[in-house]
């Protein structure tokens, strides 16, 4: 397999996996928390970044998977109303 294919799987089942997380919490998740409960967190220089997942979930709210609400200062992401049928 191309390196490139290999990203472009592995991007896939990142997306998949997000994705099923997500909408098993309709009331939506952060962004902290899916790094967190899929095991994804990042460590650069001991400080929490979660940049992988966050870069996932703007791809995932371009295309339209996933929404965004902001609560305070926070972010929750979830499934659009209507989607979950697809």
């Amino acid at each position: 397999m191309v390196t490139i294919d290999k990203a472009a799987e592995g991007l896939e089942l990142l997306k998949e996996s997000i994705l099923e997380h997500v909408a098993a919490h309709p009331d939506g998740i952060g962004n902290s928390e899916i790094a967190r409960d899929l095991h994804l967190e990042s460590d650069f220089q001991g400080k929490q970044k979660n940049y992988l997942t966050w870069s996932v979930i703007g791809l995932l709210v371009n295309d339209g998977q996933l929404v965004q609400e902001k609560r305070g200062r926070f972010a929750f992401y979830r499934i659009p109303v209507g989607s979950e049928d697809r």
